[in-house]
């Protein structure tokens, strides 16, 4: 009788331990979508303190910190998500961006090496994921390597044509290339999808 006494309590702990992380969660994900990420965080904490497994609560928190600017700690929780998630495809999307921005520009090319390391895994795990492509190409592109820039893009506007930003973007790197009849075709692409900013690139360099 003791024996099982013993485990009830400790099964009744279980479920108001569970009970009581999934209501932190809750709490913090409702201040989120209400755009107070710095009460999010508090709870956000409180459910990875009481359930240290919540791989996604760490990416909540990690993304409050992200649109508090507080790239670091995003860094750190992104990653801690991954470590309990490794087939977390979004949070190598947003680790990677945190770690870009984090650089200001001023990072090694291994800082940037890791970057498309993320984008690139993120892309493996769902290659759907448009940022990582546009996000990807971008690091690449400010690393100057426009061959690599361009076959990123191109593979994303086969596989979403109606993306008028993947055309312009594919657009400039072509313009960086040199190519400058295959980003003259990219920008028109780009304007027919409604993708304005490319309309004084093309009058500026384009044959009207």
């Amino acid at each position: 009788m003791k024996q099982l006494i013993t485990a009830l309590i400790l099964f009744s702990s279980a479920i108001l331990f569970g009970q009581t992380a999934d209501a932190a969660f809750k709490k913090g994900e409702a201040k989120f979508n209400n755009k107070d990420y710095k009460g999010a965080i508090t709870d956000f904490t409180k459910a990875t303190t009481l359930n240290p497994k919540n791989a996604t609560a760490f990416y909540c928190r990690a993304s409050c910190k992200q649109r508090l600017e507080d790239y670091k700690g995003a860094i750190a929780d992104y990653t801690q998500a991954i470590k309990l998630k490794p087939t977390y495809a979004v949070a190598y999307t947003n680790r990677a961006r945190s770690k870009y921005i984090s650089l200001e520009l001023a990072g090694t090319p291994a800082d940037y090496k890791a970057i498309i390391a993320d984008y690139t895994k993120a892309i493996e795990l769902n290659p759907r994921d448009t940022a990582a492509y546009l996000n990807k190409a971008a690091t690449k592109e400010f690393l100057k390597d426009y061959t690599g820039c361009i076959e990123d893009l191109r593979k994303l506007c086969e596989l979403v044509p109606n993306n008028g930003e993947a055309f312009y973007s594919k657009a400039n790197c072509e313009d960086k290339a040199g190519n400058k009849e295959a980003a003259c075709v990219d920008w028109d692409k780009a304007l027919e999808l409604g993708e304005t900013r490319a309309q004084p690139l093309k009058a500026k360099n384009c044959n009207q």
